[in-house]
């Protein structure tokens, strides 16, 4: 039996914050059209859009796997909203510069769309992508200087 829109959004961003990368593959293989895509604003270093369940799931496990933190981390929902075939998500977690432990506290609203009942986008809507793109070049310009 397939899980009800909301409970895919919610076991997703539980399976994130846990860190836990076979949910993660296991919830993108049997929860997430093969075409699926995400878009991140365009304004982040790794914004843009990702086709692909495969893809996804790569990117997904690749980012909690991680050794060193990339993106988001410590994860909260704050709510969830289901429309059914949309689901929006307001998150709060702290956004980290990738390849810096440099972080900045931030959060976004997720809009999730469903087809059949599968996941066929998602698309990421950040507080300050301003914030974001000044954590980086800070970031950078302290590499350079050491």
């Amino acid at each position: 039996m397939s899980k009800e829109p909301a409970q895919v959004v919610r076991a997703f961003y539980d399976a994130v914050a846990a860190r836990d990368s076979n949910g993660l593959s296991e919830i993108v293989k049997n929860s997430f059209h093969a075409d699926a895509s995400i878009s991140w604003p365009e304004g982040l270093p790794y914004g843009g859009r990702v086709e692909g369940a495969s893809r996804l799931s790569r990117l997904f496990v690749g980012m909690v796997s991680s050794p060193v933190p990339v993106g988001p981390s410590g994860l909260e929902v704050v709510s969830i909203v289901d429309g059914g075939t949309q689901v929006a998500a307001q998150l709060e977690f702290s956004w980290h510069a990738p390849g810096s432990s440099d972080s900045i506290p931030s959060g976004a609203l997720e809009l999730w769309t469903f087809d059949g009942g599968k996941v066929s986008e998602i698309r990421a809507y950040y507080w300050d992508t301003a914030a974001c793109r000044d954590l980086v070049k800070d970031t950078q310009a302290a590499s350079a200087d050491a």
